[in-house]
């Protein structure tokens, strides 16, 4: 194989974490660009004064929690963040319905919600483990709503996992396969029939799922991790926005063909439907009508500094309720006391929506009515309470798994493999995945790199 030079499109943590690692290697010619004028994609943090205060809200873009398995990558991020990250922080969500706040996972824990509703939960779920485990034949697999149905019963589809899974999703869990859940089947706990009734007959404090412990920086937020990234790699070129690839020349374009680079391998973060029908050239139509069928969902992230020193909500909430804009919203300083200035607080807001263009007037809707919803939920006493606000729109921020997209993807990664890119990360694989898998994924990708030279 002819040697030659690494473009990494896309400074997230899969871009630079593929850069790390080739840096780590030694003697690997690479660059890395990023149409940003900082590292980190989604993966980043906003610092937002409020006149009259001492110090900056720090609003991350999304909810970023590192929740770390691996012995590399809890080395990695130690060693990277040293003494600006707090370790081993106990998980303390919340889901709110039936007007009750009661412990996440909802299938777990509907002690304290009115008793038809938790007659059903835990009825429903006792005869969907009963009919499991006396059905002689295994059910053919399905939708995400049977495999909802055969684990957790009519109740808890009924009244959380169907509304909540539509709200985050943007479609009905008929639509959806299981793909998402067997990256990781611990995505969704599933407690036990004796868990279950233990949980709907007192406040259960036992811990489910793979998310029941999690570390965070001490200061800045979660950027502060592709900021430690930045800081080993090299040939980072930032502000510069990819153009288009000529795959027969091997030659990648930036600023409209203000800049060109040859390269042997392209490592590419972006969402595959833009890379395919938007920058690549001379695309096979098999190819572009792929792309075309991929589904995802988009998301307005709303942050708000709040006057009011403490909020006593956990680190997050769940809502699946219709009534409820937001499918989840979170509390930054509950993460780190740093994350706001003195004698106040904060809060994430998430709310899911079709990836359709928004018109201001749209957005300025959705955010009066979030803000009634936090009222309405006892989060906010008042929205005289808000002191400041960010709002981002997220434009891919869910892959969908529907029916389609295994085949369309293997379509598109046969033909990207062909031409050697790498089409990698949380959009660029399209896929559902962690900042954990992501900075695995970099250095699994580097190591294949430097294999094939």
């Amino acid at each position: 194989m002819m040697a030659g030079k690494m473009l990494i499109i896309g400074a997230g943590l899969t871009g630079l974490s593929t850069a790390f690692h080739l840096e780590k290697m030694g003697g690997i010619d690479y660059s890395v660009y990023e149409k940003e004028k900082r590292v980190g994609g989604l993966c980043r943090s906003e610092y937002k004064p409020c006149p009259g205060l001492k110090g900056k809200f720090t609003f991350d873009i999304l909810g970023h929690l590192l929740h770390l398995k691996e012995e590399y990558t809890i080395g990695l991020v130690r060693r990277l963040l040293k003494e600006n990250l707090t370790t081993d922080i106990p998980r303390d969500s919340w889901i709110y319905s039936k007007g009750v706040y009661t412990r996440y996972p909802f299938q777990a824990n509907t002690y304290g919600l009115p008793p038809k509703v938790v007659k059903e939960c835990v009825f429903g779920f006792i005869s969907a483990k009963y009919h499991s485990l006396h059905c002689k034949t295994r059910p053919p697999e399905g939708s995400f709503y049977n495999w909802i149905l055969q684990n957790f019963g009519e109740g808890i589809a009924k009244h959380f996992m169907i509304p909540y899974n539509q709200k985050i999703w943007t479609v009905h869990p008929r639509d959806l396969t299981c793909g998402w859940i067997k990256v990781n089947p611990k995505y969704v706990p599933s407690p036990n029939i004796q868990e279950v009734v233990i949980g709907a007959l007192e406040d259960q404090k036992k811990h489910f799922g793979y998310n029941v412990r999690f570390d965070y920086p001490r200061r800045g937020g979660i950027q502060k991790l592709p900021d430690a990234f930045e800081a080993k790699i090299k040939n980072l070129e930032l502000n510069t926005n990819f153009s288009r690839v000529n795959i027969r020349k091997k030659v990648a374009y930036f600023d409209g063909g203000k800049i060109e680079e040859k390269f042997r391998f392209l490592v590419s973060t972006v969402p595959l439907p833009e890379l395919i029908l938007e920058i690549i050239e001379d695309v096979p139509e098999k190819v572009k009508n792929a792309a075309l069928k991929l589904k995802y969902t988009s998301v307005l992230s709303l942050n708000l500094g709040i006057k009011r020193e403490e909020m006593d909500h956990g680190h997050w909430v769940y809502f699946p309720e219709k009534e409820y804009l937001f499918y989840r919203v979170g509390f930054p300083k509950k993460f780190s006391d740093e994350m706001c200035p003195p004698g106040t607080s904060s809060v994430y807001v998430e709310i899911a929506y079709k990836p359709e263009p928004i018109t201001q007037e749209k957005e300025e809707k959705f955010v009066a009515r979030a803000k009634k919803n936090l009222v309405k939920a006892g989060i906010l006493r008042t929205e005289r309470e808000i002191l400041v606000e960010h709002r981002e729109r997220i434009a891919y921020a869910y892959v969908i798994y529907d029916r389609n997209r295994d085949r369309n993807l293997k379509i598109i990664q046969d033909y990207l493999k062909e031409k050697d890119i790498y089409s990698v990360g949380r959009y660029g694989g399209w896929k559902y995945s962690t900042m954990e898998e992501a900075i695995l994924e970099g250095k699994e990708v580097a190591e294949k790199l430097v294999s094939e030279l």
